[in-house]
Order: C-alpha cells, then sequence, then structure tokens
C-alpha cells in the first residue's frame, strides 16, 4: 500500500470525509474506512486496487479535534433568519407598524363607605366534655363517640418457654442459621441470627409478610394462616405464628428446616393456663 500512495501520489492529498460516518464511528470509538472508499475520495481517477477490501482504521487522535473544530464553525456560520417586509402575510395582508397605545384617563377611584364593624360575639363555655348527673350534684363524663378496641398485652411470664430461650433453642437445630421472634407491630423481641443481617430489619417485616399472605388467603375464603413456608434463592424461611407472636426461622442454602421441630417450640411459645 505505500508503493501504491508513492506511485499515484496521495501522500499529501486531503481527504473530505462525511460528518454522520465519523460521528458514528467516534460514538462507536472506532472510525474505519475501506481502502477503496478512501482511494476514490482522496483521487477519484486513480484505478481500482488489489487492497481495496481492506479496512483501515482512521487515527482518532486527528479526526476527534478536525470533527468537533468543523462543528463549531459549523454553529458559529448559522444566521438568524430574517422575513423580509416586502413578503405579505397570507392571513393579515402586509406588515404594518404597530399602532402606537392610545393612553386614557381613568376616572378617580369611588371610595366606598366605611361600614360598621360587625360585633364581635360571645362564645359560649364549651360544656361538651360532661353533663350533670341526675342523682347527684358532681359531674358525669359522656362517652367517647369512638374507642379502638384495647389491644391484648403480651405478658411473657406467663408462657411455657421465655423467647429468648426458644430462640436459642431454634438456632441449634441441625439446618437453622438464625431465628427472630418478633410482635405484630415489628418490635423485636428475641433473636440469634449471622452478622451479615439486621435482626431488627427482619422482626419490621416478618409481620408484614405473614399477614399480607394471609390476607390473601381469607380473600379466597380458604381460612387463616398459622405458617408460612418459602424460599428465597436457595435459603428456606418459615414463619410461625402463635397468637400475638411471631417466631420465624431461616437455613442454610440447600438445607431444609426441620418443620416438625420449630413448630413445636412455637408452641411453647402460648400461654400458660392459669388456674
Amino acid at each position: 500500500m505505500k508503493d501504491e500512495i508513492s506511485r499515484y501520489a496521495l501522500a499529501n492529498i486531503s481527504v473530505p470525509l462525511s460528518g454522520d460516518a465519523v460521528e458514528a464511528g467516534l460514538k462507536r470509538g472506532r472510525v474505519t474506512m475501506s481502502w477503496r472508499e478512501l482511494r476514490s475520495l482522496a483521487r477519484p481517477s486513480s484505478p481500482a486496487s488489489p487492497n481495496d477490501q481492506l479496512e483501515l482504521d482512521l487515527p482518532l487522535k486527528v479526526i476527534a479535534p478536525l470533527f468537533l473544530a468543523a462543528q463549531k464553525n459549523s454553529s458559529a456560520a448559522k444566521r438568524k433568519a430574517t422575513v423580509s417586509e416586502e413578503i405579505p402575510n397570507l392571513f393579515f395582508g402586509f406588515p404594518q407598524a404597530a399602532p402606537e397605545p392610545t393612553v386614557v384617563s381613568a376616572p378617580p377611584p369611588v371610595m366606598p363607605a366605611p361600614v360598621a364593624p360587625k360585633p364581635v360575639e360571645k362564645k359560649t363555655s364549651d360544656s361538651n366534655f360532661f353533663t350533670w348527673n341526675d342523682t347527684s350534684d358532681t359531674p358525669k363524663t359522656e362517652e367517647a363517640i369512638y374507642s379502638p378496641p384495647p389491644v391484648p398485652q403480651t405478658d411473657f411470664s406467663h408462657r411455657f418457654a421465655p423467647p429468648k430461650e426458644v430462640v436459642a433453642r431454634a438456632a441449634a437445630l441441625p439446618g437453622v442459621a438464625g431465628a427472630v421472634i418478633t410482635l405484630p407491630d415489628g418490635l423485636r423481641v428475641a433473636s440469634e441470627v449471622p452478622a451479615e443481617f439486621n435482626a431488627d430489619t427482619l422482626a419490621a417485616f416478618i409481620p408484614q409478610i405473614f399477614e399480607r399472605m394471609n390476607q390473601s388467603a381469607r380473600e379466597l375464603r380458604m381460612g387463616a394462616l398459622n405458617n408460612v413456608s418459602f424460599t428465597v434463592g436457595n435459603v428456606p424461611w418459615r414463619i410461625i405464628r402463635v397468637n400475638a407472636v411471631y417466631l420465624a426461622a431461616f437455613g442454610r442454602a440447600g438445607e431444609s428446616l426441620p418443620a416438625a421441630a420449630l413448630t413445636a417450640l412455637a408452641g411453647e411459645l402460648d400461654r400458660k393456663k392459669t388456674p
């Protein structure tokens, strides 16, 4: 190819390149052209070459600055188009100068008559908080329109086994990597999980996972759930609800959880029968 370039005096000839082709190549990070295209652009009268099908890489450090400079000069050469006044407006005739605005003096504003202020009514004291008792002289408090149902307190002192002991025994079972006991509001009661897990975050989401599936089961009229088993990746999970307490356990990848033993441990979180 060097002999061909010397033979046809193509060494110092400027080659005009298409801006679209260069821009597309810069986006790909590689600008390539065949020798036939370069030869035809450099000297259209040059004869065909056996190297016409050869793909050549153009140097980006030379092409990129020239392309950016050409774009900058092209944008600077653009001028805002102006419409000649001799061209008529097809809708409103020939363009005419805008008429000067007419100043109209406005009449002086009429001040409204003063209005006497409205007397402020004195409010009587509100007596909706209590009523008088018919049988005595002491006031009687009215009943609230709505009072939320009482939330049963979770008393762990009246359980068969304390939560910390249940969690420790659950984590010691074969195949169990961690265990958490939580309340319906997501408050963590006891936990034993690996260091890479956040026990408080697990405790917050465990009741939500269980109750969402429980709601779907109720909508399908399948009844209420008492435990849920699922797998995340290769890690098995099991959530068991005992009254207002949730026991959740997760295993190791590829291993199964001891479902019967976990259910027996969850039963120990039930209340003791008081005499």
